[in-house]
């Protein structure tokens, strides 16, 4: 039974396997000079040492799509991409500077897949503010906020893998 946030999914004719593989490779062959580049920095394979644990993505402020994810058997996530900007990069979506990971799943649909797209982590940058009793003592500090998935950020990576994996296929 389809979850609510595997409803806007993506079919394509690679299945799983393959196509985890072509996601990584589309990444890892962004241009250096492109925005995409800071977007997309990194995509680690489910299970690969760097990909976090299910405890700590299940910390607050979870999504119900991630509770979702999160919920299904690992063997059933064999197969799915985390995606990651640099740490420090935020893009124009819905009028906000935004920023968030991006998790792919993909699962078997015939003889492809079936890719759906989840944010964890959505954050949105709100400018500098001063602390007096900041980390490192008074100053300046950037403000960080949870914020809402945005559907910009979302259509704009179904864009790029849709572009990347045609060119797979």
């Amino acid at each position: 039974m389809l979850q609510a946030w595997q409803a806007a999914a993506l079919t394509i004719a690679l299945p799983p396997s393959e196509a985890q593989q072509a996601i990584l490779r589309a990444v890892r062959q962004i241009a250096p000079q492109r925005e995409e580049h800071r977007r997309y920095r990194m995509a680690l394979p489910f299970g690969a040492p760097l990909f976090p644990p299910a405890a700590d993505l299940a910390l607050p402020p979870a999504t119900p799509a991630l509770s979702g994810w999160l919920a299904l058997p690992a063997a059933q996530r064999r197969h799915d991409v985390l995606i990651t900007p640099d740490i420090d990069y935020y893009w124009k979506a819905e009028g906000r500077q935004f920023s968030c990971q991006f998790i792919i799943h993909l699962e078997a649909d015939g003889a492809g897949s079936r890719l759906s797209l989840l944010q964890v982590r959505p954050t949105e940058y709100a400018g500098k503010h001063f602390e007096l009793m900041g980390r490192t003592g008074p100053g300046r500090y950037v403000k960080l906020l949870p914020t809402a998935p945005s559907a910009q950020a979302e259509a704009e990576l179904r864009a790029f893998l849709t572009s990347a994996l045609t060119r797979q296929q």
